[in-house]
């Protein structure tokens, strides 16, 4: 089932600290948020879901949007783009997978993930025959003290 991107005018934008508000069309009165209907709220909007525009957002543009709802039950816009805007395609990266908890912003690539596997088994392999070298000068040295 595909999700219905909402329509929204922006009422108000601050641009020193990218967000603002939309204002969601009173088309969309049968959609249900917590707090009533989504037409008559006003949808947080911050800079990051309007990064791939070919330029920042001004008051009185109609924005397309998805909403989300945060823990503390307010509303924000997601995936938005501005109605007649270009997306600017040179700022769109290639979603690779990243390294670490989450919150790791660093990309990693297969070349990557492929050497570190190489030298976990070297490591392995070198372990593992240190060990046997280790456990065999004990053994040799325990048969030559009891003869």
């Amino acid at each position: 089932m595909k999700t219905q991107m909402l329509k929204g005018v922006l009422i108000h934008w601050n641009d020193d600290k990218g967000c603002g508000l939309i204002r969601p069309d009173a088309s969309h009165a049968d959609m249900a948020t917590l707090h009533g209907p989504a037409s008559e709220q006003d949808i947080s909007i911050h800079i990051s879901v309007l990064k791939h525009m070919s330029r920042r957002p001004k008051v009185g543009d109609t924005i397309f949007f998805l909403i989300e709802t945060k823990l503390d039950s307010k509303l924000n816009a997601i995936q938005a783009h501005i109605e007649g805007v270009e997306a600017n395609t040179d700022d769109v990266k290639e979603n690779k997978p990243y390294l670490g908890n989450g919150n790791s912003k660093i990309p990693i690539s297969s070349s990557a993930v492929i050497a570190r596997l190489l030298i976990i088994a070297v490591l392995l392999i070198g372990g593992s025959l240190i060990y046997q070298m280790f456990t065999d000068t004990n053994t040799t040295e325990d048969v030559h003290r009891t003869q």
